[in-house]
Parts: structure tokens; C-alpha cells; sequence
């Protein structure tokens, strides 16, 4: 999700896809302490509701505010994207013969990114990608790729490999870099320098959740 920092509100839709069980709904969001609890979470939004019944096959609207609530001390920076996390928790209620039964309940909890988008930010979220610089270092034995993220916006990677010496080597990424970043990139099954010219092949995923395929030159 993304929220331009100049909208007063913004919406998310859930829907309960069960045909007869409802559900009991918590949604909070955090900036990244994932076992945090919600209420000793501290962040500039408010989203209502924080919690609810979702009857099956019913709907509810969640709002959400930016209420610019920034420790002074520790502002929210104007010329790059924040990253925070919205959280889902999704508890079904307890069967009618719960109580004779040994029964096992899964709550399931969803987390999504959620980047705050400042106004006026230099380039454009779709060209952020294009501008990422590469470079591969040696360590050993142990060939490594190194992207700097020179944009403002958060890239999302879907994988990453390299085309060398007319093959195609994989690496493991992780699902994100942030602005002003330095990911690196472990190339398992290159253990010597390519001798020739090698290409990078990488997916991300847009603002719409579309993945797009990139190259660049090594």
C-alpha cells in the first residue's frame, strides 16, 4: 500500500471470502518490530477500526489517517519514501463441539508493506529500477553482486540473476531495497570471475503489484 503523504485519508477493503464462519479482525500498523505489540506501537497513522466482527461474505472498510505525529527529534524524512507495515490478524471463532474435541485453531496474520510517499519526490516510482547501479566484487572464492539504490522509493525484488559465459546464475535477493541502499547479492554457483561481458537479469514488483523484467549491463 501506498500513502501520498498530502492525502488526508486513505482506504483498504477486506472481505471475508467463508460462506458460514466469520471472523474477528485486529488491523494495526508498526515500523518494523514485528513482535511488538499494537498497543505499545508508536507511528503517525490512525486506522479505524482496529478491530471487528467480519461476518461471511460481508465487507469492511478500514480508513487510514497520517496524522503527521513525528518526534521532533526523529522526523520523517521529506525527500524519500518510510517504510511501515500493515498487519491483518484473522482469528475464526471456536466450533460448536469445541469442547469435546482436541482441536487445533490457526489465526492467520497478513503483513503488507506500507510506504508513506512525501509530495514532490524526485524521478518517479517506475523509473526507480532503471537507476539502480551495479557492480560485482570477489571475495575469495565467492562472487558477489552489489546494487546502490540512487532513487527515493523502496524497490521490491522478485529474483535476480546473471547471464555469464552463456549461462544463467541465480542469486537469492532480498524482497526489498530502500533508498539510499546498498544491497550485495551471493552468487553460489560462480566461484571464478566471468571471463566475458555479463548481464543482469532481475524482476521487481510495481506500485500495482505487477512484476516487471529488467536488464543491465555489468
Amino acid at each position: 500500500m501506498i500513502y501520498p503523504a498530502q492525502e488526508r485519508e486513505i482506504t483498504l477493503s477486506l472481505t471475508n471470502d467463508e460462506k458460514t464462519q466469520p471472523r474477528l479482525v485486529q488491523a494495526w500498523i508498526d515500523d518494523g518490530q514485528v513482535d511488538t505489540p499494537p498497543d505499545q506501537i508508536h507511528v503517525p497513522f490512525e486506522l479505524m477500526p482496529p478491530v471487528f466482527r467480519l461476518d461471511a461474505g460481508k465487507s469492511q472498510v478500514l480508513r487510514i489517517v497520517y496524522t503527521h505525529e513525528n518526534s521532533a527529534a526523529n522526523p520523517l524524512p521529506k525527500d524519500k519514501e518510510s517504510l511501515f507495515w500493515l498487519n491483518v490478524l484473522s482469528v475464526p471463532p471456536d466450533p460448536s463441539n469445541a469442547k469435546s474435541q482436541n482441536l487445533l485453531k490457526f489465526a492467520i496474520r497478513t503483513r503488507i508493506k506500507f510506504f508513506l510517499r512525501p509530495e514532490g519526490l524526485a524521478g518517479d516510482a517506475e523509473q526507480a529500477p532503471a537507476q539502480l547501479q551495479w557492480k560485482r566484487v570477489s571475495h575469495g572464492n565467492e562472487q558477489t553482486l552489489e546494487a546502490y539504490n540512487p532513487s527515493a522509493y523502496h524497490i521490491s525484488f522478485a529474483n535476480i540473476a546473471v547471464v555469464v559465459d552463456g549461462r544463467e546464475v541465480k542469486s537469492e535477493p532480498p524482497p526489498m531495497l530502500a533508498p539510499g541502499a546498498t544491497g550485495r547479492y551471493v552468487l553460489k554457483d560462480l566461484t571464478q570471475p566471468p571471463t566475458g561481458a555479463a548481464t543482469i537479469r532481475f524482476t521487481t514488483v510495481n506500485d500495482y503489484g505487477t512484476a516487471v523484467d529488467h536488464t543491465a549491463k555489468l
